[in-house]
């Protein structure tokens, strides 16, 4: 059941005949809200960004657009009830459905088996068949657009539908779709037909059943290359479901099932393994009318979250003022000891009933677009100062309601009174997907000091500056977190997704967001100072070196791929002057710069999509050299001792490149697959790929000193090293620490969900982020 937040300052009251009492998320038409009709019934209202519906072309599409949504009419939709695309604002509501996000079921409780999944499929694909039926095209089917409800799946947010017969829902220079689940015919800008929403229901069935999308991870452009290019990973599907997905992922379109054959082959996949379960003795769900279609712990949470709240919709709070006063600390409920025995969630059995946080308490449920709870001011949310390690263990149970977020901590051994805290109930939308990992002599672990939960989906890697962790989660927010107590400072809203890494001056935090802007943030109070427009593509994560902010950033023109070779628009590195936001230098490179640039001794060096590694002077912004490779670089250089590092990630070409700095001579090459980005340290490259193996490598000869198979062939994270040892991260939820000395494992610590993120190190604590939002504080 979707959460719901407080409205703010600035927020409509009455959108039509609609009373606006709450705030459900936003997306990239705007802002959504929960509203209330004259006669009670609870709808979910879109109000379209004010820019666009200044734009006359895009009001005419709407109107158009809204029209043929109307007419879609199916059991597992969720359709246009009401619109006005004439008014102003421009909106439209549609049928408020109390379920859960498939996105958020993914990751709190982990992958489905193969039975649920084909249920699934079932109802998406009769969803597109109303859909379609009403000449309508989604153009967005994504996990995050499907909520799961006792009786199947409903489809929703037909906002950004568009009708068949017409051109993308946008201005000139935007594209409808997300990353990953958009098909290839999205991409290239060919016609849009009932197909394409095939392919991104084939891509939502693979990420359900594994976890993550099937053509990996990375920025939005790194998956759409996949997309067009290269073949989806298929090989962790089960063989029956796996036969299904391919088809609908074939990147013509002609080859892809119809929605009515994919009925058929869905219903023979799921016959086929329904046979073996009856084989095995094993009890079957065979359709979505059986109670039992969903997985356990989802049915759980489920279930939980409807019977307590129902339907009700939460009386309409005064507007917030501009800015809170700071919480006080409010006691937090019992603490639960966790046994070592405990199996953790997403390893739970779907015969028994998961003993879950996040179905034991649903009351205080923050948004699934943000952790913050129902009463929250326009401005960030401070932390009192002061609080001791013990106050603020006792002022966890108020952290949620007063727009903290979540730090579970655990103790000391040496503390008898408490061994070690579960979230407490309701404390967050998202629960993190196992128990609090507890080393054993067997099996060495690192050792949890405190989790923080965002609600939202993490890509970006944390930074740790002044007593601070930084991060950046895939809605539109950067976090400020308490290294000590692991007690949310602030958090700032930016515009779009934040999955950049944010980088830190003396009082400043900057950092990029998917709305194409730089953002300057006080590092006290979380105010924003400024902002800088870096094209219509999104910002890299920043550097910031000598007063100047370096950052990548898109050009004006669309984004798209050619029908042969790589068609890439322009992208740019700009010089910012940190204090002011000024412009200083913009240099213009082939493609866009979706890395951190790199600054070293008066040399930015920046690493482009297509394959182009440039050298460019830091003062002026002339190109001093460049380097093209056959693949594409999506991640930073590392630059040391006069030598540049990349690595090129593609099918094709997966080397690691040592560059020399002052001319941009190829020094040395070593092939591997899939690679992380480098880092350097004594004398050696360490880098992850897409195996699972964490090698080391001379880094004056290019010759392998050893490579260790750790991440149980699932795609490592960038390494950070430090102390002698190496920590990495992997897609298999696991936080690795391996001797930099020899590659020998030494410990891992379990987080329950996959670790994309680039751990940070300060004060002997590794912070890490996993997908599913948790970001945990490892000793």
């Amino acid at each position: 059941m979707e959460g719901f937040e407080a409205l703010e300052a600035g927020d409509p009251e009455q959108v039509g005949r609609y009373r606006i009492v709450a705030r459900l998320g936003a997306g990239g038409m705007g802002r959504v809200y929960l509203g209330r009709s004259p006669g009670g019934r609870a709808v979910a209202v879109k109000v379209v960004r004010s820019e666009l519906a200044e734009d006359g072309e895009f009001r005419r599409r709407f109107a158009r657009e809204v029209s043929a949504a109307r007419r879609v009419n199916g059991v597992f939709t969720a359709g246009v009830v009401d619109a006005d695309p004439d008014g102003s604002p421009a909106w439209l509501a549609t049928a408020y459905v109390p379920g859960v996000a498939l996105g958020d079921a993914v990751t709190a409780h982990g992958p489905w088996p193969q039975g649920p999944v084909l249920a699934l499929g079932a109802g998406l694909a009769e969803a597109l068949e109303a859909i379609h039926a009403a000449d309508v095209v989604h153009r967005d089917l994504k996990p995050s657009n499907i909520l799961l409800a006792a009786d199947g799946p409903r489809v929703i947010d037909f906002g950004i539908s568009v009708a068949h017969e017409a051109s993308a829902l946008t201005r000139t220079g935007m594209v409808v779709g997300t990353p990953g689940f958009m098909s290839p015919e999205q991409l290239t800008g060919k016609p849009i037909g009932p197909a394409s929403d095939v392919f991104s229901l084939g891509a939502v069935l693979a990420f359900t059943a594994t976890g993550s999308g099937p053509f990996g991870t990375g920025s939005g452009h790194a998956l759409s290359f996949r997309v067009v290019y290269e073949e989806p990973d298929l090989d962790q599907l089960p063989p029956a479901l796996r036969s299904v997905v391919a088809r609908c992922l074939a990147k013509q379109p002609d080859q892809r099932p119809a929605v009515a054959t994919l009925l058929d082959q869905l219903a023979e996949a799921a016959a086929e393994e329904a046979g073996e379960a009856e084989a095995a003795g094993e009890a079957v769900t065979h359709t979505l009318t059986q109670p039992g279609w969903l997985p356990a712990p989802v049915a759980a949470t489920l279930h939980a979250r409807t019977t307590t709240h129902g339907p009700t919709v939460p009386p309409a709070p005064a507007p917030a003022p501009a800015r809170q006063p700071d919480p006080a600390p409010v006691p937090a409920p019992a603490l639960t000891e966790t046994p070592e025995s405990e199996t953790p969630e997403s390893e739970t059995p779907e015969s028994e009933t998961p003993d879950s946080t996040e179905s034991d308490s649903p009351e205080s449920e923050p948004s699934p677009k943000s952790p913050e709870a129902a009463v929250t001011g326009a401005g960030p949310t401070a932390l009192p100062a002061g609080l001791t390690r013990r106050r603020a263990l006792l002022a966890l149970g108020g952290a949620a309601a007063a727009g903290l977020g979540f730090a579970g901590w655990k103790l000391s051994d040496r503390d008898a009174s408490a061994k070690e805290s579960e979230a407490p109930p309701g404390s967050s939308r998202r629960p993190s997907a196992s128990p609090t990992p507890t080393p054993t002599p067997t099996a060495p672990s690192g050792v949890e000091q405190w989790r923080f939960v965002t609600g939202s989906l993490v890509y970006a890697s944390p930074i740790v500056v002044g007593g601070a962790v930084y991060i950046g989660t895939d809605t539109d927010k950067l976090y400020a977190v308490d290294t000590f107590t692991g007690l949310q400072r602030w958090t700032f809203t930016t515009g779009a997704d934040v999955n950049s890494e944010p980088a830190a001056a003396p009082g400043t935090v900057y950092v990029g967001s998917e709305d194409s802007n730089l953002y300057a943030v006080d590092a006290d109070t979380g105010w924003q100072r400024w902002k800088f427009r870096t094209g219509k593509r999104g910002s890299s994560s920043p550097t910031v070196v000598d007063g100047l902010v370096y950052v990548g950033g898109g050009g004006d023109v669309t984004y798209r791929f050619g029908e042969s070779g790589n068609d890439y628009e322009d992208g740019y590195v700009y010089a910012i002057v940190a204090d002011t936001g000024k412009q200083r230098w913009k240099f213009t490179t082939h493609s866009r710069v979706g890395e951190s640039p790199t600054v070293v001794d008066g040399v930015v060096y920046a690493c482009s999509l297509s394959g182009t590694a440039y050298a460019v002077d830091a003062d002026t912004g002339k190109q001093r050299w460049e380097f093209t490779t056959p693949g594409f670089l999506n991640s930073a250089a590392a630059v040391v001792d006069g030598v540049v590092y990349v690595s090129s990630d593609s099918r094709e070409d997966s080397n690691l490149y040592a560059l020399d700095a002052a001319t941009g001579k190829q020094r040395w090459k070593i092939a591997t697959g899939m690679l992380s980005a480098p880092t350097v340290v004594d004398g050696t490259v360490y880098l992850g790929d897409g195996n699972g193996d964490l090698a080391a490598v001379d880094a004056g000869t290019g010759k392998q000193r050893w490579k260790s198979r750790i991440g149980k062939n699932q795609r490592l994270s960038a390494p950070t090293v430090v102390g002698g040892m190496a920590y990495v991260g992997s897609h298999d939820g696991n936080l690795y620490a391996v001797d930099a000395g020899t590659g020998e494992q030494r410990w891992e610590f379990r987080t329950g969900s996959p670790v994309y993120s680039t751990p940070a190190f300060a004060d002997g604590v590794i912070y890490i982020a996993s997908l599913d939002g948790v970001l945990y504080a490892v000793t």
